[in-house]
């Protein structure tokens, strides 16, 4: 799948499923996308962690709070801005991120996501 057909793909299912959390007991963390990715991640101390379970986690908590096409948009924005200001663009990463989410979808708290990424089956 090309660059170009796998954001237009994310475009579409962004569209589709709209900005519901899966975690639905907790209130959103912001109303914005922008805010609700920044709050999801806030403080978690990602930066000290191996960069696929910083992926993991991240994208898994996105999913958690904000919504599933939130995480995705996220996940493939983060790896085009890494292409154009020279930052390490990786499938692998896009990879990591997935697995967050199905982490995400399994899980019914953060630290059951946290051990999901750091223990991958």
């Amino acid at each position: 799948m090309t660059l170009r057909a796998a954001m237009l793909a994310i475009m579409l299912a962004s569209l589709a499923s709209g900005c519901a959390p899966l975690a639905t007991k907790e209130p959103r963390a912001s109303r914005s996308s922008y805010g609700c990715m920044e709050a999801a991640i806030a403080g978690r101390g990602l930066e000290k962690l191996p960069d696929s379970q910083a992926h993991c986690i991240a994208a898994g908590l996105i999913a958690r709070h904000c919504s599933l096409s939130e995480a995705a948009m996220a996940s493939v924005g983060k790896e085009i801005r890494d292409l154009f200001t020279g930052g390490d663009a990786e499938w692998r990463d896009l990879v990591s991120d997935r697995r967050g989410v199905g982490c995400a979808r399994h899980s019914g708290s953060d630290e059951e996501l946290q051990d999901c990424c750091h223990n991958p089956q």
